[in-house]
């Protein structure tokens, strides 16, 4: 009988990569994002089941990339905690930094920050005002000046109803 050959490098390099597509084949991997619908400039999906369930709407800056790390609003429903409005910034908004979103002419409502996501204090109001508006402005105080985002709120009264619909408030 011959024995292997394989070195000890050669043979952990080998088993890593098949326990890496033994969690890859799992049940996480199945369970990703599902689409509820694109309305205009908002895309709503839902993730996970039970408690851990979410339905969130989200548009992106407008002249954004299509990217993870680009500049998003998002909205977001659970069975216990509803209307979560958020901006994500493209980078860490300054530490203590408020951010106003101002949509159409309506007077600006003040936003917390932690790291890239900035908090709506009154996600209700923010909700309401963004189905009423056709577009909304992030501002913040950066190092050098202000730095600001805009994003469409076409379809989001859509978007939001299908996240409502699909994740129902207990």
């Amino acid at each position: 009988m011959r024995r292997c050959s394989l070195n000890p490098l050669a043979m952990q390099k080998i088993l890593l990569a098949g326990f890496a597509l033994l969690a890859m084949s799992g049940p996480a991997l199945a369970a990703g994002p599902t689409s509820l619908g694109v309305f205009s400039d908002w895309t709503a999906a839902e993730y996970g089941t039970g408690a851990g369930r979410v339905c969130y709407a989200f548009t992106r800056a407008i002249g954004s990339d299509k990217t993870p790390s680009a500049a998003m609003i998002i909205v977001s429903e659970r069975p216990t905690a509803r209307d979560e409005v958020v901006v994500n910034a493209t980078a860490p908004y300054p530490p203590k930094t408020e951010v106003a979103v101002q949509i159409d002419n309506q007077p600006p409502m003040s936003f917390y920050t932690a790291a890239r996501s900035a908090f709506s204090r009154d996600g209700k109001a923010a909700v309401i005002g963004m189905q009423k508006g056709a577009d909304a402005t992030a501002t913040w105080d950066r190092k050098g000046g202000k730095q600001t985002e805009k994003f469409s709120l076409s379809g989001f009264s859509a978007a939001y109803g299908a996240i409502v619909k699909g994740c129902p408030a207990k």
